[in-house]
C-alpha cells in the first residue's frame, strides 16, 4: 500500500476543527489541508502514532510544502507517541492560498497509523 490520508475540515461560524487520518505514514509524508481562509489562529496541535512499528511523531504544520525556516506556523518541541499542544491565546498563522500542509514525521518505517487534530479560529 502507500500512504493515504483522509482530511476533514468541519467549520461552524469561526471555529474549524482539522481531523487528519493518515495510513502508511513515513517520516516525510505530507497531508495537504484545505482550510479555506488566509488569516487564522491555531490554537491546539495533537498528533498521536496508533499503529506501526515508528516510536514517536513530532509534528509540523506549515503553509508550504516541506515546511522549514519561515514557513513554518506551529512545530512540535519533543518527539513522543502522543503529542498535544495548547497554546493559549493561539499562535497566528497566514496561508495566501488558504492551504496548509502537515508532516507527522514519524521516526521510523513506513507502515504507521496517525491521527492528528487542529483546533483553529478565523482571524488574527
Amino acid at each position: 500500500m502507500a500512504y493515504a490520508a483522509t482530511v476533514t475540515v468541519d467549520r461552524k461560524g469561526g471555529e474549524i476543527r482539522v481531523t487528519i487520518s493518515e495510513t502508511e505514514a513515513a517520516s516525510t509524508s505530507e497531508a495537504s489541508i484545505d482550510l479555506g481562509v488566509q488569516k487564522f489562529r491555531v490554537h491546539r496541535q495533537i498528533c498521536q502514532l496508533t499503529a506501526g512499528s515508528g516510536s514517536t511523531v513530532d509534528p509540523i504544520l506549515g503553509n508550504a510544502t516541506a515546511p522549514s525556516g519561515a514557513n513554518i506556523i506551529l512545530e512540535n518541541d519533543t518527539a513522543a507517541s502522543t503529542c498535544d499542544n495548547a497554546i493559549t491565546g493561539g499562535v497566528t498563522g497566514y496561508s495566501s492560498t488558504g492551504t496548509l500542509y502537515h508532516r507527522s514525521q514519524v521516526d521510523s518505517a513506513t507502515d504507521n497509523t496517525v491521527v492528528s487534530v487542529y483546533h483553529i479560529t478565523v482571524g488574527w
